[in-house]
């Protein structure tokens, strides 16, 4: 393959980021001590270069992360590669067996600060890494759908409430009417090939709660058991990353986390073994918005919502503690960041926290890219972002929380953003393509 100024480069890199084995694990309500090590924990970036533009992405298999941690490992890495800080987008894959990135709904002292300290210039290192390891490669888009791996983790019932799957044991007397929301079952997938047609990186869009694993050892659960597949069939140089579609209301139907990854490694192989490259040069870039946004109204009353959500009694004094602890900050509004990215003629928006899937198809409907795929948990972290609707209807994700900040005309703001970021990428994506 010719290396030119309309070449695709792209490099691509993984660094363990697993803390030291006792470090608690997150995605419960309650603290659970890890005791060693499933699959190791990750940051994985890969830099594409094209027409001139940089572009990263970067994943951790963290259930979170919060802005000004990646800021720093932002600008340590803009200032070895020359990419824009702006075009560099991250996420946070939401693992449940990694550790707490802050204290999310605990009162104890969970944060293994010394750890949590190493991150940006980890994330640093593995985007310079990739930076570094840039080679010509061709470009394919393809897709898939799993239709049986997800469900709307939300039940509706008939005098309006809507209780979550897992709590259905304490949900209301009086007769069901379904699923609260939809589901999207498309899986976004991107290859980048050598010049002999092998794979240096793979990423995939899926939309589905990283909380298939919830065991007592660290794990990246099914985002890394796809990774492992995909090498097993491509080779071990290929670094696939996960891009986390609005699953904020999307569990698993049942099976456990290698079950899911398996069913889904299949699809992505399946659909990676009839892509077609292509060498042609591809449009990067990438937007980054500051928004202000308000939080839920914390001054009103919210028992009736505490104990109308399912959770049992002990339970439930996890999120009064909550709502005293978020009543004392007394912030009533958060400022966050909004990215908007595309890679050729597919856009991205990435969002600040669990994104209900309700607003990620609202996005895909509404972006003028052929192709959109909304990335949650990116950028930033300020908890569940849901819909009026859920916030009329109750349940765990309607609580007030320190992971349930912004409030549902907060989150259509910063979905209104994203949407006029796409429109606005797509114009100059088109522009561009008259110019060449």
């Amino acid at each position: 393959m010719e290396l030119n100024d309309e070449s695709i480069l792209a490099g691509a890199c993984e660094i363990d980021i697993t803390p030291p084995v006792g470090t608690f694990l997150c995605g419960s309500l309650k603290p659970r001590q890890s005791i060693g090590i499933e699959d190791p924990l990750y940051v994985k970036a890969i830099v594409l270069q094209s027409m001139g533009r940089k572009l990263a992405y970067v994943i951790f298999d963290l259930v979170a992360l919060e802005r000004d941690i990646a800021e720093k490992g932002i600008m340590m890495a803009s200032k070895q590669t020359g990419i824009p800080t702006e075009n560099i987008v991250w996420a946070a894959s939401h693992t449940h067996t990694g550790p707490y990135t802050t204290e999310l709904l605990s009162d104890q002292d969970v944060v293994n600060r010394q750890w949590l300290e190493t991150i940006p210039e980890k994330m640093a290192q593995c985007i310079i890494c990739a930076d570094r390891c840039k080679r010509p490669v061709s470009f394919s888009r393809t897709r898939s759908f799993h239709i049986g791996l997800g469900h709307n983790r939300r039940v509706l019932f008939k005098n309006g409430t809507a209780i979550n799957t897992w709590l259905l044991g304490n949900a209301p007397i009086v007769q069901s009417i379904g699923s609260a929301g939809p589901i999207d079952p498309e899986i976004g997938i991107f290859s980048f090939d050598d010049k002999e047609g092998k794979p240096v990186a793979v990423m995939f869009h899926f939309t589905l709660h990283t909380n298939t694993n919830f065991g007592p050892k660290f794990s990246g659960d099914y985002p890394a058991v796809v990774s492992a597949r995909i090498r097993e069939r491509f080779g071990q140089q290929v670094i696939t990353l996960f891009m986390p579609g609005a699953c904020g209301d999307i569990n698993s139907t049942g099976p456990r986390y290698r079950q899911v990854g398996d069913a889904l490694a299949e699809k992505i192989i399946e659909a990676l073994e009839k892509r077609k490259p292509s060498n042609l040069p591809l449009y990067l870039d990438s937007e980054k918005s500051e928004i202000k946004v308000e939080r839920r109204d914390f001054t009103k009353d919210q028992t009736e919502r505490i104990l109308n959500s399912g959770w049992d009694t002990e339970s439930q004094k996890v999120f009064f503690k909550e709502l005293e602890i978020m009543r004392k900050q007394a912030k009533k509004e958060d400022i966050t960041v909004i990215q908007a990215w595309c890679i050729g003629d597919t856009g991205f928006a990435s969002l600040p926290g669990e994104l209900f899937v309700e607003w990620g198809l609202k996005i895909k409907k509404e972006s003028p890219f052929p192709y959109t795929y909304p990335v949650e948990l990116g950028g930033d972290y300020l908890g569940y972002l849901i819909t009026e609707q859920a916030w009329q209807q109750g349940g765990y994700e309607s609580l007030i929380a320190r992971s349930a900040r912004p409030s549902p005309g907060a989150v259509e703001k910063m979905v209104d953003r994203a949407i006029e970021m796409l429109k606005h990428l797509y114009k100059k994506y088109n522009e561009n393509r008259r110019i060449s």
